[in-house]
């Protein structure tokens, strides 16, 4: 499933990069769909990064600083929902500057 939910992100990003509006209600329903199925996907971009994140691997491509930030996802946070509790599933890996 960590695959498929990976597939979805690469073609979200592509097709928000690309412009492909036609496609993000069909993107939004899969995403409703992963929910119901307990599957929480986060987006990191922008957040400030700080050593001490368990939840995303950073690639450093700057020296760290208060104001050190994920500037790029190259995989999705993913949580699933295992008896009542989110349970981390894949580490987001970043890149942070």
């Amino acid at each position: 499933m960590l695959s498929i939910i990976n597939q979805i992100w690469e073609i979200q990003l592509k097709s928000a990069t690309n412009g492909y509006d036609g496609i993000q209600r069909n993107l939004r329903r899969i995403e409703s769909e992963l929910l119901e199925l307990g599957y929480t996907v986060i987006d990191p971009i922008g957040r400030l990064y700080k050593e001490t994140d368990t939840d995303i691997e950073a690639n450093i491509s700057t020296s760290l600083h208060a104001d050190s930030k994920v500037v790029k996802v190259l995989k999705p946070i993913i949580y699933q929902l295992e008896n009542g509790q989110n349970v981390l599933v894949q580490k987001g890996i970043t890149i942070v500057e």
